[in-house]
Parts: C-alpha cells; sequence; structure tokens
C-alpha cells in the first residue's frame, strides 16, 4: 500500500512537474510573440538618411572586426526615463548589434548628459568623444535648444562647428535629430531645429538619424498603448522607446554592411 501511494505521487509529480513546464513554455512563447509583434511595430521606412556611407563602421562590421562608438548628447542618450542603464538605447544598441554581428567586439559608450545644449556637449568633445578613439560617433542633439530657445542662427553655427571637428579626425558621423514629444513640439520654431539639422549634415557629408519622424509614428500607434514609447513627463523615451530606437537603428547598420 505504501508503495502504490509512493508511486502514486512520484506519477503526479512528474504530471505536475510536466505541467509547469508546458506552462512555462507556452509563457515564453506568447512573450516571444508578443516582442516580435512590438519589434515589427517599430520597423518601417529607413532612418538613415542624406550621406550613409559610414566606411569605418561597416569595414568594421563587414571584417568582424572591433569597433568602438560613442553616444554622446544629453538626456535621451544619458537615458532618462528607462528603467536601468541597460535599457539606455546605447546600451541597447549595443546588444542589437552584438545579436547580428557575434564576432565583432563592439563597444558602445554611453557620453550622455541630461540637460545639455549643444555648446556645452562640443565642449566636452575632447573629454569624452576623441579621448575613446571612436569609429563612429553618434551625436543627439537639438531638443534641449529648441525648449530652451537656443538662437537658431547660433545653433546652426555651433553645429556646422561640431561637424567639421568630427569629420576634420575622419570619425564617422550619425547626427540623431530629437525625438518626437509633446515638450518639443510646443517650443516655438521647433521644426526650424530640423530644417537646419538636415541642412547642415548634408554640408556635412554626415548620415542623419531622423529620429523625429518615426518616434511621431510610434507615438500615435495604439499597440503601444500597453507599453507607450514616451514616459509621462511628455519629453522623454520609455525603454520601449529607447529598444525601438536602437533596434531600427542596428537594422540599418546591418543593412548597410550587408551591401557591397
Amino acid at each position: 500500500m505504501i508503495q502504490e501511494i509512493r508511486r502514486r505521487l512520484g506519477l503526479g509529480g512528474k504530471i505536475q512537474l510536466w505541467s509547469g513546464c508546458l506552462l512555462a513554455a507556452a509563457i515564453i512563447m506568447v512573450s516571444h510573440h508578443a516582442a516580435a509583434i512590438e519589434d515589427n511595430r517599430c520597423r518601417g521606412d529607413s532612418i538613415l538618411v542624406g550621406h550613409p556611407a559610414l566606411p569605418r563602421t561597416l569595414t568594421a562590421l563587414r571584417r568582424h572586426g572591433p569597433l568602438t562608438v560613442v553616444a554622446i548628447g544629453s538626456s535621451s542618450t544619458q537615458g532618462y526615463g528607462s528603467t536601468t542603464p541597460s535599457q539606455a538605447y546605447p546600451a541597447q544598441l549595443a546588444a542589437q548589434l552584438k545579436l547580428r554581428f557575434p564576432q565583432s567586439a563592439i563597444h558602445v559608450h554611453n557620453k550622455g548628459v541630461g540637460g545639455e545644449n549643444i555648446g556645452d556637449m562640443i565642449n566636452r568633445f575632447s573629454k569624452d568623444v576623441f579621448a575613446e578613439k571612436p569609429d563612429l560617433v553618434i551625436w543627439q542633439t537639438g531638443t534641449n535648444d529648441a525648449i530652451n530657445q537656443v538662437p537658431i542662427a547660433q545653433f546652426r553655427t555651433l553645429l556646422i562647428h561640431g561637424l567639421r571637428e568630427l569629420r576634420s579626425r575622419r570619425i564617422d558621423v550619425i547626427l540623431m535629430t530629437p525625438q518626437y514629444a509633446p515638450q518639443f513640439t510646443e517650443a516655438v520654431g521647433y521644426a526650424d531645429y530640423l530644417t537646419v539639422m538636415a541642412a547642415s549634415a548634408a554640408a556635412a557629408k554626415v548620415a542623419v538619424f531622423d529620429r523625429f519622424e518615426p518616434t511621431k509614428r510610434w507615438y500615435g500607434d495604439q499597440h503601444f498603448a500597453e507599453r507607450p514609447i514616451l514616459t509621462k513627463d511628455g519629453l522623454h523615451l520609455s525603454d520601449m522607446g529607447y529598444h525601438c530606437t536602437a533596434l531600427v537603428l542596428a537594422d540599418r547598420l546591418a543593412a548597410l554592411a550587408a551591401k557591397r
């Protein structure tokens, strides 16, 4: 009798364990499916416009060599609004690139400082950018300048100067525009900053990551209702917003590297 009870308990335990495994597997499958749907909602038209030659970056990726990236900017580079530093876009970009290029030693240095205007960032180039000897610099700027009403002529002059400084060292450059956000679009003349960034990048022959248009699309997409791309302050990206930013940028770099 005791042996029979033990046998039945053992069988029940196995069934319970097996049921638990099936439930866990189902949860994982649903989670992966949901993540895949969200990733597909992130993707859209190309977000690197202008002159995405990026010779140092693409050569490193094609040859599975080391790649050093510096992400410089303000709070949306630093990762304000993310739940952990690993959810900021530079960290997520590193993770996304490593998935696509597992043989490459990829380092993405986060040099974002919240609240900075364009002049503050340029003053940090020597210490935070050039000292890292990067192959690629992703320069995010413009948001605080528009909100703080930095004169557009001053912004243009500083932007042109900063791009020349970067290009003079033969560093690949991606200029990242502000994200769509109510606080940004409420700034007087906000569109002028986007126009100046596009024109200055074209003149300097550097690529532009047009972050404004895709984030505007994500912001209005009901598929992100449960996981909004902006925080409640109406300015900063959330974990999901940073994830989409990193995903589409990694997608585009991988697509460019695949071309010969």
